[in-house]
């Protein structure tokens, strides 16, 4: 906390030079406590027992957000300071916990801290009317983009569904650009710089072979080079508001940073993809584009659709013997949404709804929208002497479509939400094609015969006041199919572990050497649903609200073979919660 302190004092000062500027203000942001007690029975095997529950939130503000800039005509230089807000000190504790005995009470003994103090220089430019030159904070990659949508959940680091392409780790450099109320343009040139932690034997300890990890400090002499040119046309300034079109390509000049020596640039610098190549030893091509359009339709309702694409190809050459290998591959994802929606885009809450609360959904749109991504087959292309290799794969994923809803305050009331991903798996073939000979293809066995892999969640509560009271009753469900679960095991999806379809519970396994296992190329033999329903009493006792929650595990696995995951009638539980 001293420690803490004292970057803050430090901080404050330096801010202090500046009039009108981000100063220290040292305030509570967020103070908020709560503490609960459960008591419930398991229905299945009518055991009992309480349940405590702890949580305290505190947030000590110590920096105003705000920037500092310089201002001018003509020819002139600007400097950008900033802070956000992130500028405070936080604490949290509370939550369940799995340790035993002593420790078991862990949620009420004290408080974690984490400073987060983010003061930092953004821009340093020099200006000559529209045109600039200068540093910036960035980097060579491109194409970004989240989709919005009345639901982002925690799936897919929050339905960021095209990420960025292009040459990655190129961060020290200039930017040139102009920026109009019609147009800006940024053009990066960059250059790479090693920051890199390797292995090493340690020789002179008493471990003998441990490995001891060495960090080496960043490098700026790498010879390596890359560009990246973003455009983006304002729709303002044309007058067609709440148009955005963007596009941008980035490009690095260098083969690899040992020319002639691969096996040493592999060996110090690169990793090794999913398919095995080197990551960074090739010359990377990435380009991007996407449009953005909202168009009221009244003072309340607007449409908001979205379509985004990306893609990057690699070229590779290295010696071989006495003969040039030269490879390309090339990868293109594209995103679509629309969002039919009546309040705030993006606002920072959950649905407030079973299955969509907490941590399943992040940020949340009144409205009903879709959004879907459909990731294009791999291709690539190798040739060595008179050698040619041609293949092109797929991933098992055609497309992903996320259907969502959210009513914001549509209804006083009433909070509604769903959300739902379905996969439409490929059927495609992979080929492959060898010095001119006949094509050769291999079916894409995880999409055939197999059910469209769907999972959906949905919840429903609405406040009722009666009298002092307020009475909410509540109801959500949760569902998927083996199909989907499947999928997500073999890491299909990439999502985080805190997404909507998480901890579902168990469902019994098909014999690895049955025919339907083969057939479907299936693991689970059952679908998966949770329930969960309730009702919160507020006001009855002030600051105290009362609840029966009722919920499940797996209610679709319906054999038990001894496990403790057959039928399942639940767990009913009865909550008394204080907070302020």
């Amino acid at each position: 906390m001293k420690k803490a302190l004292s970057v803050f004092l430090m901080t404050a000062m330096a801010f202090g030079a500046f009039a009108d500027e981000p100063v220290a203000d040292v305030n509570i942001a967020e103070f908020s406590g709560n503490a609960s007690v459960q008591w419930g029975v398991d229905l299945d095997t009518m055991k009992t027992g309480f349940s405590n529950d702890y949580e305290v939130k505190l947030k000590l503000n110590l920096l105003n957000n705000g920037s500092k800039s310089t201002t001018g005509d003509g020819v002139w230089g600007e400097l950008v300071l900033k802070t956000d807000g992130d500028s405070f000190i936080g604490w949290r504790n509370g939550g369940d916990t799995d340790k035993m005995n002593d420790d078991a009470f862990g949620s009420n003994t004290g408080m974690d801290n984490d400073l987060s103090l983010k003061v930092f220089v953004d821009t340093a430019k020099i200006h000559i009317g529209p045109a600039y030159i200068g540093i910036k904070r960035g980097d060579t990659q491109t194409g970004e983009l989240k989709m919005d949508a009345a639901i982002r959940s925690a799936d897919d680091d929050q339905s960021k569904w095209l990420g960025n392409v292009g040459p990655d780790k190129y961060t020290q450099g200039i930017v040139l650009g102009m920026d109009t109320d019609i147009v800006k343009v940024d053009l990066d040139l960059r250059s790479y710089a090693v920051d890199k932690t390797v292995p090493s034997k340690d020789n002179t300890s008493n471990q003998g072979d441990a490995d001891v990890v060495i960090h080496e400090i960043t490098h700026q002499y790498t010879d390596a080079y890359a560009a990246a040119l973003e455009a983006e046309l304002k729709g303002d300034g044309i007058g067609v508001e709440g148009l955005s079109v963007k596009a941008g390509a980035s490009f690095n000049f260098a083969e690899n940073f040992y020319p002639g020596n691969y096996a040493a640039w592999k060996r110090e610098f690169a990793s090794l993809n999913a398919k095995g190549e080197p990551t960074g030893a090739q010359r990377v091509l990435g380009y991007s584009a996407s449009v953005g359009y909202k168009l009221g339709l009244d003072d309340t309702f607007y449409i908001r659709p979205q379509v985004g694409f990306t893609g990057q190809t690699g070229f590779f050459k290295t010696e071989v013997g006495n003969e040039t290998l030269n490879a390309t591959s090339t990868s293109m994802d594209m995103a679509a949404g629309l969002l039919f929606g009546w309040g705030e885009i993006g606002m920072d809450q959950d649905a407030g709804v079973y299955y969509l609360d907490d941590d399943h959904a992040k940020k949340v749109s009144p409205g009903v929208g879709v959004v879907a991504h459909i990731p294009l087959p791999y291709s690539a292309k190798m040739t060595q002497g008179d050698r040619t290799l041609k293949s092109k794969e797929y991933n098992g994923i055609a497309a992903r479509i996320m259907p969502s809803f959210y009513s914001g305050e549509l209804v006083p009331g009433l909070t509604a939400a769903a959300y739902a991903d379905i996969v439409i798996p490929n059927t495609g073939k992979n080929e492959t094609e060898q010095s001119g000979s006949s094509s050769s293809t291999t079916t894409y066995k995880a999409g055939e015969d197999k059910a469209t892999p769907i999972a959906f969640a949905l919840g429903a509560q609405y406040a009722i006041p009666v009298g002092e009271m307020t009475i909410t009753p509540k109801a959500g469900v949760r569902f998927a199919n083996a199909a989907y679960v499947d999928y997500k095991s073999q890491g299909f999806f990439g999502e985080k572990d805190d997404g909507v379809f998480t901890e579902m519970g168990k469902q019994q396994q098909l014999d690895a050497t049955a025919e339907a296992a083969t057939k479907y190329s299936l693991k689970s033999d059952g679908n998966y649903m949770n329930l969960k329903l309730g009702v919160d009493v507020g006001g009855l006792i002030d600051n105290t609200t009362l609840s029966v929650i009722w919920q499940t595990q797996n209610i679709l696995n319906d054999i038990d073979y001894g496990d403790g995951f057959g039928p399942k009638l639940g767990t009913l539980n009865f909550k008394a919660k204080i907070a302020l």
